[in-house]
């Protein structure tokens, strides 16, 4: 058996092999991140005159520099096997006792780790779930931009308008753009009036801003402890601000539309379509599940049923809290920082409306509450008690139906 460690840059990696008694058949040597250079590999694994079979490859998921290389070698047949670049860092601690790190002592380290047995191994999403996950991160992107973006604004508006909040209470909702857009500070409503005002609104669907709402936001304009120096400046910074967020949002409404759309794509059959669809509608059945959340899963997580159980879903998100032990001392910090960052996050943000949508999870809280436990705590017992409804559900592609799948606590 041969084992072969590849440390992952950017322009090019550096490879070993290595033999079962830990002696190198193949000493580290470089090659380009190019079809050349995956070529000059091909040629080195070819020399080894064994089966495929007798090959196993590691190499670090280190971002996304790991993936055309990857499936180049898979597409050769050749066992690859994905490291956290957490594991082989400690690996390499142990062995050589020094924080020491080159290329060369890279590679041979991970070589050295997948010949011990002693790795997890790492997940790649097929094509659909690839696009998915490149998909959902952009948006995540596209939505930290946004909230920049608003921070920024609000940080102005505290300057140019800071008695706006008394009236408009979101800012940033259509409502408050349209105001912001017409009158961006409040020397701006120099020349306003309460019928001006309230024109501005009249192609917004919904909104109740009436002339007593109207009066009260030029009285608190005019009596603005806003002096007016740099007005041009911030008038400009947030009309440009507003085309902005507008333009993301239009965006990530264009990214979720791409994302729903990949479960319907051509080159599923007809079956496969129908069955990803019914899986879909299930997960949409539980009470405080959004598109979003269910996104998030598939997306980070990948197809849900690789996972043994619910508990290993659990920790694959990190979805625990951390544990220092010491003799007769115990003390339980916060939530894991490791884990799956984004599907972590949406799992919280789900738990938080099933509380208030679902009449089971929200006996789970409040158990939980009644018992001196802390709100956010009960929350992420919450959460993991929905990540085990949702395993279950797609694990068996049913309905959620809380007498089958769900067991209410009772009070104590």
């Amino acid at each position: 058996m041969y084992y072969v460690g590849i440390d992952i840059a950017k322009r090019s990696h550096v490879a070993c092999v290595m033999r079962e008694d830990n002696s190198l058949e193949i000493r580290p040597f470089e090659f380009s991140s190019t079809k050349s250079g995956f070529e000059k590999l091909r040629a080195q694994l070819s020399s080894l005159a064994c089966d495929v079979s007798e090959v196993l490859i590691g190499m670090e998921a280190t971002g996304l520099l790991f993936d055309n290389l990857y499936r180049f070698l898979r597409s050769l047949h050749y066992r690859v096997v994905l490291l956290n670049p957490y594991q082989s860092a400690k690996f390499r601690e142990m062995d050589t006792m020094k924080r020491v790190k080159n290329d060369n002592i890279d590679a041979q380290m991970i070589a050295a780790l997948i010949k011990s047995g002693r790795f997890s191994e790492g997940y790649v999403n097929d094509d659909q779930l690839q696009s998915l996950r490149t998909l959902y991160r952009h948006r995540a992107s596209l939505e930290d931009q946004l909230k920049s973006i608003k921070r920024q604004t609000q940080t102005i508006l505290t300057v140019v308008f800071p008695e706006l909040e008394q009236i408009i209470s979101d800012p940033f909702n259509i409502t408050g753009l349209a105001l912001l857009e017409k009158y961006p500070t409040a020397k701006h409503y120099h020349h306003a009036s309460i019928d001006r005002i309230l024109k501005t609104f009249r192609g917004i669907k919904g909104n109740n801003f009436n002339k007593a709402k109207a009066g009260r936001l030029l009285t608190l304009a005019r009596e603005s402890i806003y002096s007016g120096a740099g007005k041009e400046g911030y008038e400009a910074t947030i009309r440009s601000n507003i085309t902005l967020m507008r333009l993301l949002k239009e965006q990530m409404r264009s990214v979720e539309d791409a994302m729903l759309a990949l479960f319907e794509t051509k080159k599923a059959t007809k079956e496969e379509q129908e069955e990803m669809a019914e899986l879909i509608d299930n997960l949409r059945t539980i009470p405080g599940v959004s598109d979003k959340t269910i996104l998030a899963l598939l997306a980070e997580c990948g197809n849900l049923d690789r996972f043994h159980n619910a508990k290993a879903l659990t920790g694959y998100l990190g979805l625990y809290p951390t544990l220092e032990q010491s003799g007769d001392s115990q003390k339980n910090g916060r939530i894991a920082k490791r884990g799956a960052r984004l599907a972590k996050k949406a799992i919280y943000l789900a738990a938080i409306a099933a509380i208030r949508h679902n009449k089971e999870l929200r006996q789970v809280y409040m158990n939980y509450r009644s018992k001196g436990r802390a709100k956010k705590e009960c929350i992420i017992i919450t959460a993991r008690k929905l990540l085990a409804i949702i395993y279950a559900i797609y694990t068996r592609n049913v309905p959620y139906d809380p007498q089958r799948v769900f067991v209410a606590q009772p009070n104590q």
